[in-house]
């Protein structure tokens, strides 16, 4: 990365930094205090426990990808690898870091690019499920945002992209996967990149193929966990916004914190839910206490991605032989 991209990075995080500054001066963070030091241990707990739950079945869906590429993995060892890979993606913009998950691969004999295809595909299942929740959610509860019809149809037509790059345009896929590798650290993922990603996408077809039905029905099972974690705090912090307006809300919390322009989404996805629940008549001391509920999971997942990564869960046999000599 050039000095000049670093600059531009850290410009971004900074403004959205100064954003979450401008957002808190401006709420009574007494009232936002109070909801969370009342809140009842119970669904607390609950919310708490399903974010082990969604690490679990994203590691399941993240294990059932690389068992296509050859590569065996024990429960154990993905759920730590996929935790460790949250954590970097938590302090990463644009959660790069989640592609950290291709070190293991690498280990174990894998190319640059069938090791990082994984992460892509990986990353791929969440966001096509992404854009058909928010597809949904805008169209069957309306009245939240403005021209929810027309955004849904865009959402629509992104996962429907998503879809048809892998199978006719692998060329954009390419150009993906080399602006996420680019931002990472070492010259082991940015040499000779071209024939790398390009090994990948032409793999991808074997890599999930009869895997599919169970791959779809895991990254299912963790975004309904994903949102039952929030719509329970929801609920909990008596925030009054009812689950249609949550829903929305989660979704598009997320996509702002999938541009690279802050800190986990610092800032720009508390100023989206101020929006959303502005809409609804909610005031903006609910919609920052039903935010710092997203700053809570990823101190969750974030400690717990700690613990797994300086564990070194990314270490493994190197060269295996089964694996490498087809790389």
């Amino acid at each position: 990365m050039s000095v000049r991209s670093r600059w531009i990075r850290i410009l971004f995080q900074a403004l959205g930094v100064a954003l979450f500054v401008v957002i808190l001066s401006r709420v009574d963070l007494r009232e936002i205090a109070r909801a969370y030091r009342t809140i009842s241990p119970a669904p607390a707990a609950a919310g708490i426990a399903l974010l082990f739950v969604l690490t679990l079945l994203k590691a399941l869906r993240w294990r059932s990808i690389v068992a296509g590429q050859g590569v065996p993995v024990g429960v154990g060892r993905a759920f730590r690898i996929y935790a460790a890979s949250l954590y970097l993606g938590v302090v990463t913009p644009g959660h790069v870091g989640d592609f950290a998950k291709s070190l293991y691969l690498t280990n174990r004999g894998l190319s640059p690019g069938r090791a990082i295809m994984s992460s892509v595909a990986d990353r791929l299942f969440d966001l096509i499920l992404l854009f058909v929740i928010a597809f949904l959610s805008l169209v069957f509860f309306p009245g939240i945002v403005r021209n929810q019809l027309l955004l849904g149809a865009l959402f629509l037509a992104a996962a429907a992209a998503a879809v048809a790059a892998f199978f006719f345009r692998r060329d954009i896929l390419a150009r993906f996967m080399r602006l996420f590798v680019a931002a990472m650290p070492g010259e082991r993922f940015r040499g000779g990149l071209d024939r790398a990603i390009t090994d990948g996408l032409d793999e991808f077809p074997a890599m999930v193929g009869r895997r599919l039905p169970g791959i779809a029905a895991l990254t299912v099972a963790a975004w309904a966990v994903h949102y039952a974690f929030f719509i329970i705090f929801a609920a909990a912090l008596g925030v009054g916004a009812p689950v249609s307006v949550v829903v929305v809300c989660v979704s598009a919390a997320i996509i702002a914190s999938l541009v690279p322009v802050s800190i986990s989404g610092l800032g720009t996805r508390d100023l989206v839910i101020i929006l959303i629940f502005a809409r609804w008549g909610l005031g903006r001391e609910a919609a920052v206490t039903f935010s710092f509920s997203f700053i809570l999971s990823y101190l969750v997942l974030g400690a717990t991605g700690l613990v797994c990564w300086l564990t070194a869960p990314f270490d493994g046999p190197r060269g295996a032989a089964a694996v490498g000599k087809g790389a």
